[in-house]
């Protein structure tokens, strides 16, 4: 059904989004990819203790998405609600980005402290801060689905663009610059500046059109205990929050591992870069294929066709594990699935902030994007602790000149079948959504309303 909704939103708003989504990769994707192998394997910290710090961190990560996401629903500026914190946190996002690579020579205890509130001052509070408030943008530029889907996507390429740079460059640049941890730190250092200038054009160009006062008046004044109890009541939410925890958990999986898989498996490091772009440029390159095509078909129609084709990867991957052939092949595969998920997953949470305000009559954007973001950090955690508890149970030493034929084997074995137990979950969750068929209704609903008041 047709509504009343129809903001057009400028090329060059698109274009400035899509930077914004470039600028809040950095944090997230050396994360995902370098981090634990740089503490193990630089630093020399055991992986079982980084997995446990990761993983109680994403508890309180969960927490902050919660409270920051109410923080920000309730911020009125004259420029908006969203972008008085992206260019706010621009600055402190390339100081995160640095303080997760300098840490001192104290001894391993002092390290383990150090990693502890680095790793919680720039994910809990500077990277939640910035992924809420740029992921949040859409929903307060536009109401239109289309147009605001269309963002959605601009945003996933400007990340599919910043991933594909990191993970396929990140281990050449350390390496030219003399692998050691000096040679990291000045990675980190480009990484931080990219990101701060691209969130800055962000918060610059982007305009905020849509007013949240004007939609639900009053409601907006609403206690945080009961916005928790609105999120309770929204099925959609819980269903896309499935979607991204064990998404996540491929993903992170995924490339987290492709390093050591590389090293220890394949025998050669350095494959990683070429097994990170083939997970990544077709991110980028089915980013500009989803627009369309999830106005053909339906959002949730294209995450279900990419999940699957992600779920055939993992089997192939499983079934010929040495060949690099059918190993990039299957990366491949399984990034098709990926890109579908993580671009869809978006405009898919933003219909269910419509779907909560036609159901429960509490509207609040950063809040439910916030809770759903507290959930997919939760579930990395729980992927990250799960891979370094395995693999420091299994003995592995990340600068022991040979590993153990058990921890190698270990090694093997969460490359291989922790990606293929997600996707098998997402898969499932993603067949029972239908949200795409009721949402005409639900816009049309709110605004005869809105009519009548």
């Amino acid at each position: 059904m047709e509504t009343k909704y129809k903001e057009k939103i400028g090329l060059g708003e698109k274009i400035a989004y899509m930077l914004g989504g470039m600028g809040g990769v950095p944090l997230f994707a050396i994360i995902s990819s370098f981090l634990v192998y740089f503490y193990t394997n630089v630093i020399g910290l055991n992986p079982g203790i980084v997995g446990g710090i990761i993983l109680i961190s994403k508890i309180f990560d969960g927490i902050s998405d919660l409270i920051l996401g109410n923080i920000i629903d309730k911020t009125r500026t004259k420029y908006g609600v969203c972008r008085p914190w992206v260019l706010r946190i621009a600055f402190f996002g390339a100081i995160g980005i640095l303080a997760l690579f300098t840490v001192p020579p104290v001894g391993t205890t002092g390290q383990l402290i150090y990693v502890f509130l680095s790793y919680n001052i720039s994910q809990t509070i500077i990277y939640t801060i910035m992924q809420l408030a740029v992921i949040s943008l859409p929903t307060y530029m536009t109401r239109d689905t289309v147009q605001r889907t269309g963002l959605f996507v601009w945003g996933s390429i400007g990340q599919s663009i910043m991933t594909i740079i990191i993970s396929s460059v990140t281990l050449t640049l350390v390496t030219a610059f003399g692998g050691d941890q000096k040679a990291w730190i000045a990675a980190a250092c480009i990484y931080s500046v990219l990101s701060a200038v691209f969130l800055f054009i962000t918060g610059i160009v982007c305009k905020e059109r849509v007013n949240p006062d004007e939609i639900v008046g009053e409601e907006t004044k609403v206690s945080f205990i009961t916005i928790l109890k609105s999120i309770l009541q929204n099925k959609y939410w819980f269903e896309i929050l499935g979607i991204v925890i064990v998404g996540a958990g491929a993903y992170v999986a995924s490339l987290q591992m492709h390093t050591y898989y590389a090293q220890y498996i394949l025998g050669d490091v350095n494959i990683a870069s070429s097994m990170n772009m083939a997970y990544t440029m077709p991110l980028l390159i089915c980013g500009f294929l989803l627009l369309p095509l999830s106005q053909k078909f339906g959002k949730r129609n294209i995450m279900l066709t990419g999940v699957g084709i992600q779920l055939l990867g993992c089997i192939l991957i499983v079934l010929v594990p040495s060949s690099m052939p059918v190993i990039l092949t299957a990366t491949v595969m399984k990034s098709i699935g990926q890109s579908c998920a993580a671009t869809m997953y978006q405009p898919m949470l933003a219909d269910a902030i419509e779907y909560g305000h036609w159901k429960t009559g509490i509207r609040s954007q950063a809040a439910l994007m916030g809770a759903n973001g507290a959930g997919q950090k939760v579930g990395q955690g729980l992927v990250t602790a799960l891979l370094g508890g395995i693999m420091s149970i299994a003995g592995f030493q990340g600068t022991a000149a040979v590993q153990s034929a058990k921890a190698i084997g270990s090694v093997s074995g969460l490359f291989l079948f922790i990606p293929l137990i997600f996707t098998v979950i997402e898969f499932a969750i993603a067949l029972v959504y239908d949200l795409d068929k009721k949402y005409g209704m639900v816009m049309q609903d709110l605004e005869a309303r809105k009519e009548k008041e």
